[in-house]
């Protein structure tokens, strides 16, 4: 493979590649979901630390299964990093809904004060004028006096309606509430390395990795071939 190749692909896709070049096995990383590939990788370095303590270490550097787990590391702690991008991207997606569904209120309430007011500055005198030259003055005067009335009570409620959404969205968009830390500090979620609760569910037919067998067997280190043989 020409390194030009390698520039253009996915930093995940070069590892993999890599790792099967180097190994002769598949490793699909893509087919893990999150709690799969943090299960693996707390695994995967609970053996890259056993063997860094122990008398192994000085041929480490030259045993191909210690390799392959330092490339298995890399691997899984970057899908790790790419679900978590994926998480955040959702959320800010999200996010964004809820604030233009909001904003659609204020919006709303703003095209009603628009309204009312044309309706007191430009539809009002000409309907007055009509009722003077084809009821009376009077009566012309006297409607006048309580339409206005009755639109200048519906402009300052809907100003001060319009007022107090401008400050519940202000909430949700955090101009004036602030939001402590960063959403990606939300989503992580604590140590990557972190091993969950529970058997890990079968990562699928391309990454057969068969982890119980391969890490918890009594070798002397970690020359086992992880994974499968490439078909």
């Amino acid at each position: 493979m020409k390194l030009t190749e390698l520039d253009k692909q996915r930093p995940l896709d070069q590892v993999t590649k890599v790792f099967e070049n180097y190994s002769g096995t598949a490793a699909n990383f893509d087919s893990l979901n999150r709690a799969q590939a943090r299960h693996m990788l707390a695994r995967v370095r609970n053996v890259i630390n056993e063997t860094r303590h122990s008398p192994r270490l000085h041929r480490s550097e030259r045993d191909p299964g210690y390799l392959k787990l330092m490339m298995m590391e890399q691997g899984l702690s970057l899908r790790i990093q790419e679900l978590d991008s994926q998480r955040i991207d959702e959320s800010e997606v999200q996010q964004a809904q809820v604030v233009l569904a909001a904003q659609d209120l204020v919006d709303s309430v703003q095209s009603m004060l628009e309204d009312v007011s044309e309706m007191q500055f430009k539809e009002l005198p000409a309907l007055v004028d009509s009722i003077r030259n084809q009821v009376g003055t009077a009566q012309a005067d006297q409607f006048n006096t309580d339409a206005t009335a009755a639109l200048q009570g519906m402009l300052q409620n809907l100003q001060g309606g319009k007022q107090q959404l401008e400050q519940a969205l202000s909430v949700v968009t955090g101009q004036q509430v602030g939001m402590p830390g960063d959403l990606a500090g939300a989503v992580g979620g604590g140590d990557a390395g972190a091993a969950l609760p529970g058997a890990m569910p079968p990562a699928g037919d391309e990454l057969d990795l068969e982890l119980d067998a391969e890490l918890d067997s009594d070798d002397t280190g970690p020359a086992k071939t992880l994974g499968r043989e490439r078909r």
